[in-house]
């Protein structure tokens, strides 16, 4: 949210606090601090960054629980991509127990803001601690118009197959229950909004931010495959995270031969294709700040074995595997994961 609100006293506010951030010694790596076990470290202001395991089902909970599922959600996300997590707190106004009914499916911070928007109420961060509030002003009448996406109700719908959905019932539906004085009106790319309620307002315009601010993300992966001849050596890494300068000194060996694929991807679909040398399976998908997923390379040469690159990895960096074949000759297979919009430009995401 772009506002900055006042926040109620504190004598008013029921708070959810969970969890507390495990303390632990640290180092700093070329791009993140990493704590002693190894897990990597991230902040506050990355977390609308921060994707999410899988999609978040709000069935029925109110405004606590629903925060609750998701802190949960992101507990196991940090678990599942090496993170460590942080311990965050969640302050909201009592009484607020109206059923939510919407899948979260982007980042966590975006998930925070559905679930306040949803709410009718208002949020901010300050450190670890999201403060929600009610929102204030008088009982005059509103009357505000939003440019939305032409796709605005499938986007704020559980039910995108109902194209012809009015976008009030796809409201409601989501768990906002409107005041009498409450109108709302869709034309071509207009949202129109008519009412006396604050916080359907609020419910509106938040809502109003969270999609114009959200936009699908794409993984663009760049593979290579480099065969290595017998009898040349590279004294680089056998798997895992490389370095821009290991790869030019790859790339620098007398008779290496490289060669290129892009693959553009939909989050956690699998996607083949045939290269010289093979067949390349790949399958990866946003998780935390970074991708993970698994390209595996079903070499064409006889008596070799599949190369199989896995693991985490931070958006924009390359994860290579190799294998040495029965001739002595070596194939390293590389990956690059970077996320792109719909045009296929490159998304800048926090490390």
């Amino acid at each position: 949210m772009k506002k900055s609100p006042a926040f109620l006293p504190k004598a008013l506010l029921a708070a959810v606090s969970i969890g507390a951030m495990a303390s632990c010694t640290t180092s700093v790596s070329r791009d993140r601090a990493v704590a002693a076990d190894g897990r990597a470290i991230h902040r506050p202001e990355q977390l609308n960054d921060f994707y999410l395991k899988e999609p978040v089902k709000l069935d029925g909970l109110g405004t606590k629980a629903a925060l609750q599922k998701l802190d949960r959600a992101y507990r196991e996300t940090c678990r599942k991509a090496g993170e460590v997590p942080l311990g965050l707190a969640y302050e909201v106004p009592a009484g607020y127990h109206q059923p939510l009914n919407f899948t979260v499916t982007e980042s966590f911070e975006q998930g925070v803001a559905e679930i306040a928007a949803t709410s009718k109420l208002e949020v901010a961060r300050r450190g670890n601690t999201y403060h929600f509030q009610a929102p204030r002003g008088g009982d005059g009448l509103v009357r505000q118009k939003y440019q939305v996406p032409p796709d605005f109700v499938h986007r704020i719908s559980d039910e995108p197959q109902d194209t012809r959905l009015p976008v009030s019932v796809a409201f409601e539906r989501r768990g906002v229950s409107f005041d009498k004085s409450t109108r709302l009106t869709m034309k071509d790319s207009w949202l129109g909004l008519e009412t006396r309620d604050r916080g359907d307002a609020a419910a509106i315009f938040g809502t109003v931010e969270i999609v114009k601010k959200g936009y699908p993300l794409e993984i663009r992966l760049e593979t290579q495959t480099f065969e290595i001849p017998a009898g040349r050596s590279w004294d680089g890494p056998e798997n895992g995270i490389i370095s821009g300068e290991d790869l030019a000194k790859l790339r620098r060996i007398r008779g290496v031969k490289e060669i290129a694929q892009p693959f553009d991807l939909r989050s956690n679909k699998p996607s083949q294709g045939y290269i010289e040398g093979g067949k390349l399976s790949v399958q990866f998908g946003f998780l935390g700040l970074g991708v993970q997923g698994k390209a595996v390379f079903d070499q064409a040469a006889p008596g070799s074995r599949p190369v199989v690159v896995e693991g985490q990895t931070p958006d924009g960096v390359t994860r290579i595997a190799s294998q040495t074949r029965p001739d002595g000759s070596r194939v390293v297979v590389a990956v690059t994961p970077t996320a792109v919009d719909a045009t296929l430009r490159p998304v800048k995401r926090s490390r």
